[in-house]
């Protein structure tokens, strides 16, 4: 009985993540009835973007939430460029690469403040997570240059999807700190995401 009943949880978690269409390496979603669920340890995090798009500096940039499981909220803005995906620092205007449109080994880049450096280090590595085989993902490696994020480990490997966008991180070691375990996408009002089905 138990058998089946996994196999059964397992469908519906497959099931789930082979509806859903998306495409490049970040996901820039236009309405906020849409959203990713991530594990985060033992917690866990929702990313889901604003209705309306923000103007900043004279760039139009979509707004992007990160809820934490411990009630904390991060909002990050976000815009597409022709060859590169930004996010803006409010404070001080400057934006910083988040990835490029068109990602390859090889790529470099680092924050506006040189306070990380970032690599694609693979572009056809598989991410395997409780939720889901990632395949084909580009891998990322960071590192920090100096000490601004103290509270942060030095390094970490990150890990985007061509179909998914972002799936998640692990440390220097492997050990997988975050991870996409669902997607919803426009999302009919009750409907829930990260609960059990």
């Amino acid at each position: 009985m138990k058998k089946i009943i996994g196999i059964l949880i397992l469908s519906l978690v497959m099931f789930s993540f082979t509806q859903i269409k998306m495409d490049g390496y970040i996901s820039l979603f236009d309405n906020s009835s849409s959203a990713k669920y991530y594990k985060y340890g033992k917690s866990y995090y929702f990313e889901f973007f604003d209705n309306d798009k923000e103007i900043i500096a004279d760039k139009e940039y979509y707004v992007k939430y990160r809820k934490y499981g411990w009630g904390d909220v991060d909002t990050t803005y976000y815009r597409k460029g022709t060859k590169n995906y930004y996010h803006i620092d409010k404070k001080t205007l400057k934006e910083s690469i988040v990835l490029p449109v068109n990602p390859k080994l090889g790529d470099k880049w680092t924050e506006n403040d040189d306070s990380w450096s970032y690599e694609v280090i693979s572009e056809e590595q598989t991410f395997k997570t409780p939720a889901k085989k990632y395949k084909n993902c580009m891998k990322v490696n960071c590192k920090q240059l100096t000490n601004k994020d103290n509270e942060k480990s030095k390094e970490y490997f990150l890990y985007y999807s061509p179909e998914y966008g972002y799936v998640g991180n692990v440390d220097s070691n492997g050990k997988i700190l975050s991870y996409l375990s669902e997607i919803k996408l426009n999302a009919k009002e009750g409907e829930k995401i990260g609960t059990k089905k």
